[in-house]
């Protein structure tokens, strides 16, 4: 006995049925968890906005996709417990309560009995199920006994009898001329009887008569393509399109009816929901097994909403898809590898599951291999010859075609298999422990390919691709030795391999754990895709070639990779997948197969195209003083107001959530940027005019309209313009004033230093003054002293007499600033005459002036009478031969008064030499007091007095002449 007959009898492997649940479509789900105002719910609809309304019996509920907004009696409702709701025209929402009241919420709040006007003149008798809008936006709201009109015009409109009898509505609905249909029944002898009437011009029109049998609100539809009508044991149904009539019988336990659409009602039982055809006249379809549906609707991107009576909202994104699901272990068995033969689809599982999908009458069985190998997981299925080969974490099994009657046989066992191929009547497994060659005879291992832990394997002509956790490595077959680290050479392939597949044209496609997925040719890779370029994950976990397709599994769903066309597709829970992490998939044509962790999701490729619309809704606008809603006018912000928030919603539900705002804020930058939040908040805006504009992308690249609101900030009390001119002016003074300020001071400062430096030079004018007469007065003395020593007397007292006139002149003038021109001759005459008497008449002198006709001109005192000392000591005197001349002429010129002293005298040259012989130790002061003196004058009077110096060489003649030039402007003041 062989060691595979061993195994056998010690396994006694058989097979057992596992439960399995039939197809169904996949469907999300909202209930209280997810922000759901309640799980009864009784009524749905869809505003013109694309907002979706659910009435339940504890509040209202508005999703816009992502979020539920609920509304309760805080907000404005006398009753929770919504029964049902219509959108009109105008996109106001009615909301009818169980109480007998009404309701409609319009541009952002709700409107009651309290504080609208119109709802007001409503005069109820009992609860308002049911509203409709004809053609002429005349609404009619529904009573069991009563009916409302109200015109477009808002006129209110009661009518309590129809042909002059008490009715009881049934339903109503618009019919295909655009006018209202409503079905009343009346009570009369022994039978009830029922009339359709047609709302048209004001009156009721009988459309069509028949005998009632208990009909009830809850199992009419009219609407302008069909109508379904319960009476007794049967639907009537009237297909207004072909104007046919006909019955059918209702199915058991009946509950609701619900529009679907132009050819489709939904009957909802006490066990499922029924899709009924009325130009087929059959049943279609059905949909959530197990669940009591109140209420059907399709919204404007086909999705189908389902209100339930104790289990909220399932929301049915497409008919496309389909799941098959297996029970394990009370828990949903996932599905690892799938592999078609003969028309069936054989799926590995876990716990020695296996499935078998007959794609023929579309019905999956599913069995237990009954072994005592602890089988966690099927990673792998091959067939040849008719038979099942089966790779699993305890090793490899071959299972015939016929799983309920034949035996599993152990082909190697104690290995984990990652993967299996089948090449040159080889079967080539990659496990934990290696990649080797097993014989499909014997079961034998031929070879060992690679001794290590393996991911994947595939064989092309004369080498292996093996996948392993640190990247592509290529064996020859001619050549084990020679081991190629693919990696090495194109880093994208050094990290983990999940699987590699080869294509019909001999390229190699890998997918990563990481890095998305490279497609190669002759090693060389010729396409590298990643999320940036459309897939949905980089971490690709499974792959299958179909055609020009090459389908991709990742932990984020499915994407079609064309590869003529270069485009990528994604396929999402939001398209209808039941989970986003595929394990596995298997396609024939546009027939996709993917096996998940919760079992087989099938879809059509062609068929599962969405309609998507995006439409961007503004919620709220909010900042910290004020609440403007979603008003988009008259939003101003008080000085104050720091913070600016927006509140929208981009509705698209087939997106499920997956949408992407741009907004660019005029005003703050004319950037562009994105977000994914519902939420936009300005803090501390600057003052000035703004403009938001937003747009949405959905999740298939659908664009909203612009939306675009306006808002200003005010300005601070400081930014407005006059305030700003009378700061500025205020500013402009006070910069006046302390320049004003600063200017006096420094003029202060320097009228107390000019006075402080003009009393100086007073001082030393004075000092300088004070200098020069003592020299006169010591020049004097000697003179009467040579007068007495040579007993003259009497020329000594009259020089005495003229001497004492001279210096009370001198001392007159010195405490004088300026003389007048008179008293400076006058002076000038009493002292050469004096000097004359002194030297005995050895010099003549000459006084002469222009005839002054100012009589006012004013020079400074004593500063000419040292060049006339000068002229007589060192210039007359010194004459050898000849009688000495002395000049003093005064003149006006222009701009100065000219005075020229002039004397006959041996010249400057000559008056040095004699100087240095006769008295070399002596030094005259009295030029450089003048020079000292004029200097002063200058400065204090800022004036300008010159002195020229010039000798006389003429035909002989020797002698000096001054130029002292005054200027003509000394003031009074200086006085």
């Amino acid at each position: 006995m062989n060691k595979i007959t061993v195994l056998l009898a010690f396994f006694c492997l058989f097979l057992f049925s596992a439960k399995v649940n039939g197809q169904e479509y996949n469907y999300y789900h909202y209930d209280v968890k997810d922000g759901l105002s309640g799980n009864s719910v009784y009524a749905a609809a869809q505003d013109k906005d694309g907002f979706m309304w659910f009435g339940t019996e504890t509040g209202l509920s508005r999703y816009d996709g992502v979020h539920f907004r609920n509304y309760s009696v805080d907000d404005g409702l006398d009753d929770n417990e919504i029964i049902g709701l219509f959108i009109d025209s105008k996109n106001r929402v009615w909301i009818f309560p169980f109480k007998n009241s009404v309701y409609y919420y319009y541009e952002g709040r709700i409107h009651n009995q309290k504080n609208d006007s119109l709802l007001k003149k409503f005069n109820l008798k009992e609860e308002i199920f049911k509203a409709g809008e004809d053609k002429e936006g005349n609404i009619i709201f529904i009573e069991r006994t009563k009916l409302h009109i109200l015109s477009g015009s808002n006129k209110l409109t009661e009518v309590n009898k129809i042909d002059n009898r008490n009715f009881s509505i049934g339903s109503g609905g618009v019919s295909s001329s655009g006018n209202i249909n409503l079905l009343a029944s009346f009570k009369g002898g022994i039978a009830s009887v029922a009339n359709v009437y047609e709302y048209k011009e004001s009156k009721f029109l009988i459309k069509s008569t028949f005998l009632d049998s208990n009909i009830s609100r809850t199992a009419v539809e009219m609407n302008e393509y069909y109508e379904v009508i319960k009476n007794g044991w049967n639907l009537q149904i009237y297909n207004q399109k072909k104007n046919e009539y006909f019955e059918l019988r209702l199915p058991d336990h009946f509950h609701t009816i619900s529009y679907f659409n132009d050819s489709c009602f939904a009957v909802s039982t006490l066990s499922k929901t029924l899709l009924y055809n009325v130009n087929q006249r059959k049943f279609v379809d059905s949909f959530l097994f197990g669940k009591v549906t109140n209420r059907c609707f399709r919204d404007s991107e086909n999705n189908v909403w389902f209100a339930t009576s104790t289990q909220g909202i399932f929301r049915l994104s497409s008919t496309a898809f389909k799941t098959y699901k297996i029970e394990s272990n009370f828990n949903y068995a996932p599905v690892y590898s799938i592999r078609f033969f003969n028309g069936d689809l054989y799926l590995g599982s876990e716990e020695n599951l296996i499935g078998k999908l007959s794609l023929s009458n579309n019905t999956l069985k599913a069995f237990n291999l009954n072994t005592n190998f602890n089988i966690k997981y099927v990673t792998g299925i091959l067939v040849k010859n008719n038979n099942l080969f089966i790779g699993t974490n305890e090793g490899l099994f071959e299972l015939n075609n016929d799983i309920i009657n034949n035996k599993i046989s152990v082909c190697v066992p104690s290995l984990s298999t990652k993967s299996l191929i089948i090449k040159d009547n080889a079967i080539i497994v990659a496990t934990d422990k290696g990649v080797f060659n097993i014989s499909l005879f014997d079961y034998k291992r031929i070879d060992t390919i690679w001794n290590r832990r393996a991911t994947c394997v595939y064989k092309t002509h004369n080498e292996y691709y093996i996948g392993t956790l640190n990247g592509v490595y290529i064996v020859r077959n001619n050549n084990r030795d020679s081991i190629i680290d693919l990696g090495s050479r194109l880093p994208v392939l050094k990290n983990k391999i999940n699987k590699i597949i080869g294509t019909a044209n001999g390229d190699l496609w890998i997918g990563t754990e990481n890095d998305g997925i490279i497609c190669l040719r002759q090693k060389n890779v010729v396409k590298h895709l990643t999320i940036k370029d459309g897939l949905l994950s980089n971490s690709c976990r499974s792959i299958y070639e179909s055609g020009n397709n090459i389908w991709l599994g990742t932990n984020n769903g499915i994407n079609k990779i064309d590869i003529l066309n270069n485009s990528i597709t994604s396929y999402t829970t939001a398209d209808g997948l039941d989970c986003e992490i595929i394990n596995c998939i298997y396609a024939s044509g546009d027939s996709v197969f993917a096996g998940t962790p919760y079992g087989l999701t099938f879809f059509n490729a062609n068929t599962a195209s969405h309609k998507s619309i995006c439409n961007l809704k503004l919620l709220n606008i909010q900042s910290n003083e004020a609440n403007w809603y979603a008003k988009q006018d008259s939003i101003h912000l008080s000085s104050r107001d720091n913070l600016l928030r927006f509140e929208y919603a981009g509705i698209s539900f087939v997106s499920a959530g997956d949408i992407t705002y741009y907004y660019q804020l005029e005003g703050l930058s004319d950037e562009w940027q994105s977000t994914r939040l519902n939420v936009l908040e300005f803090p501390s805006l600057y003052p000035g005019d703004y403009a938001l504009n937003m747009y949405a992308i959905n999740k298939y690249g659908v664009k909203s309209k612009m939306l675009t609101v306006h808002f200003t900030k005010a300005k601070h009390y400081w930014q407005l313009l006059w305030v700003q001119i009378l700061l500025l002016l205020i500013l402009i003074m006070l910069m006046w004033l302390v320049a004003r300020a600063r200017i006096r001071s420094v003029r202060r400062k320097a009228d107390d230093n000019l006075l402080r430096e003009k009393r100086i030079n007073e001082l030393e004018q004075m000092a300088l003054k004070a200098q020069m007469n003592p020299h006169f007065i010591f020049n004097s003395i000697n003179s009467i002293q040579q007068y007495v020593f040579s007993g003259n007397v009497a020329e000594a007292n009259e020089y005495i007499t003229d001497f004492s006139s001279l210096v009370r002149q001198t001392l007159d003038m010195s405490g004088k600033k300026f003389i007048t021109l008179t008293e400076e001759i006058m002076y000038l005459r009493a002292y050469l005459g004096l000097e004359q008497k002194k030297y005995e008449h050895c010099f003549n002198f000459t006084i002469a002036a222009e005839e002054n006709k100012d009589g006012n001109l004013l020079l400074p005192p004593l500063l000419i009478q040292p060049f006339v000392e000068n002229s007589i000591r060192h210039g007359v005197l010194n004459l050898k031969k000849g009688q000495g001349k002395i000049l003093v002429h005064f003149f006006k010129e222009v701009n100065a008064l000219c005075c020229v002293v002039e004397d006959n005298g041996i010249g400057r040259a000559n008056a040095i030499q004699l100087k240095k012989s006769v008295n070399p130790m002596y030094e005259s002061k009295g030029m450089v007091l003048v020079k000292n003196r004029i200097e002063s004058l200058n400065n204090i009077y800022n004036s300008d007095i010159t002195v020229a110096i010039e000798d006389i060489d003429e035909e002989g003649n020797t002698g000096t002449r001054v130029i002292i030039k005054f200027p003509l402007d000394y003031d009074e003041q200086n006085n």
